[in-house]
């Protein structure tokens, strides 16, 4: 039995928002698999992990678990059945950009070849893991699709479980930490255990019972010897954000600009977690459990889906025709994307397809009415940032803030005058981030015109020296020259 307690959380969240949460729409039904698709499209650059290129080509046979892409970060992502790559061709995503990417398009042949790797046996190295992790393209499963590797640092004192899931409708989060608890537990104390983290917090809402019973369960059959500190929250949006749910479970305050693990914390998705679990028992990432949720869907439910099955297959085992939809959201209401085009394919970072028929009321003049600032969690002044933006102003809105904005949305859902203002801070910082890669692109040109300047300088005033010692030893020889004339006359 591993060590525990449950203990309530001590701090409020300042600012946040108590949404109408919409959990039970999707969790009234047991989580099922859905029936292969007949067609899987993996974008080789959108799937997670970076720019990738692809390892197949049109006419190759593929198992589930043959790797097919590789990424500049080193992930790998694996066909999740085996089948036939039919096509290579530019194709619609699921990504906010609503643009199309190289894509591998695979035809799922109904059998059940599998191309996975050797398992690892325990006791292992945190290298080991880290390599793993590479092969079998564990990536951030909540939404960010961050390379998971990346985080595993030496030196780690906490690893925090992220099970707060606080974005309204979403519950894949929910469902796994009820009907895969134990990988969950198993993934978090490898981790744990060849990183040598001392403590594990699971940081959960507390309007997931069924979730905490079942931890509480597999904690109680774990022959772990780590220690999990279970940290009730209050239902409220967003403590599940990275810097928030470290603050609330840990007290630490994340710098500006810096990240949980700079402050010694790793913090994970349940489904990342999970999926390391079965990546040390050779298996790579090729399901993950999708929320099929809104009013507009008939059945919805959890289910269970291979990597890049098309939307329209996901709405259609909703039992709801896709024709009767013109747009669904990927993510949850407030951080959540539309997409038109039902033929992309899922990615590792897709929890959720929400389908709601809902009028977006025109947008209104600010009335400076001080809801927005009231609602951040991040203690910004939104108002003074969308002017900045409106008014053609980055530098001002970045001086305002712009880039600690969490993106969360909050101050949308307040908003008397629907002013989109997550929008415009969704924009504004990639505006911020291109214009900041811009200025660093500039300083390293600069930086090498100006080495490049000084490296001919140095050759030309070497160049110089040379012919000057030149000039000077046949000046001296000329000299020795006309003396020894003189002599011998």
């Amino acid at each position: 039995m591993a060590d525990y307690q449950i203990r309530r959380c001590e701090r409020q969240l300042e600012g946040g928002i108590y949404p109408e949460t919409h959990k039970a729409l999707s969790t009234t039904d047991s989580c099922v698999f859905v029936d292969d698709p007949k067609r899987l499209v993996f974008p080789i650059h959108f799937s997670g992990g970076g720019p990738g290129e692809a390892l197949v080509a049109v006419g190759d046979t593929v198992f589930q678990g043959t790797p097919i892409i590789k990424c500049q970060s080193g992930i790998t992502h694996v066909a999740s059945r085996s089948g036939k790559v039919i096509e290579i061709t530019d194709h619609a995503i699921t990504h906010p950009s609503a643009t199309k990417s190289a894509s591998i398009i695979i035809e799922p042949n109904g059998l059940k070849d599998q191309d996975y790797l050797d398992p690892l046996v325990w006791p292992f190295d945190a290298d080991t893991l880290r390599n793993r992790a590479i092969e079998a393209g564990i990536l951030g499963l909540g939404g960010a699709g961050f390379p998971s590797f990346k985080k595993w640092s030496d030196g780690t004192q906490t690893l925090i479980i992220n099970g707060a899931e606080c974005e309204p409708y979403l519950t894949a989060d929910d469902t796994l930490m009820r009907v895969d608890t134990h990988s969950m537990i198993r993934g978090a104390c490898m981790l744990s255990q060849s990183l040598d983290i001392k403590t594990i917090i699971i940081g959960i809402e507390d309007n997931k019972p069924e979730a905490l019973e079942a931890i509480e369960s597999a904690l109680k059959e774990s022959r772990s010897d780590c220690f999990f500190d279970i940290v009730l929250l209050d239902t409220k949006y967003p403590s599940g954000s990275e810097r928030h749910l470290v603050w609330l479970t840990l007290g630490i305050e994340v710098p500006t600009g810096s990240r949980a693990i700079e402050s010694g914390v790793i913090v994970h998705n349940p489904g990342t977690l999970a999926a390391l679990s079965r990546a040390i028992d050779g298996k790579p990432i090729t399901d993950r459990i999708v929320t099929l949720t809104g009013e507009a869907l008939t059945a919805p439910q959890n289910v269970i889906v291979p990597i890049g099955t098309p939307i329209s297959h996901l709405i259609e085992a909703a039992d709801t025709n896709p024709d009767s939809l013109a747009s669904i959201a990927i993510g949850g209401p407030m951080m959540g994307y539309p997409v038109t085009d039902f033929t992309a394919g899922i990615t590792k970072t897709t929890n959720c397809l929400l389908a709601r028929e809902i009028e977006v009321p025109p947008e209104s003049p600010c009335i400076r009415c001080g809801a927005c600032a009231t609602v951040c969690p991040v203690r910004l002044q939104p108002q003074q940032m969308v002017f900045a933006l409106k008014g053609g102003s980055l530098d001002r809105a970045v001086h305002e803030g712009l880039i600690d904005c969490i993106e969360c949305a909050a101050c949308n859902a307040v908003c008397p005058s629907h002013i989109p203002l997550a929008e415009w801070f969704r924009l504004g910082r990639f505006e911020a981030r291109d214009k900041a890669n811009d200025q660093h692109l500039a300083a390293e040109a600069r930086e090498r015109f100006e080495a490049r300047n000084l490296r001919l300088e140095r050759i030309a005033l070497e160049k110089e020296a040379k012919r000057a010692a030149r000039q000077a030893k046949t000046a001296d020889a000329l000299e020795k020259a006309r003396k020894a004339r003189k002599e011998s006359a």
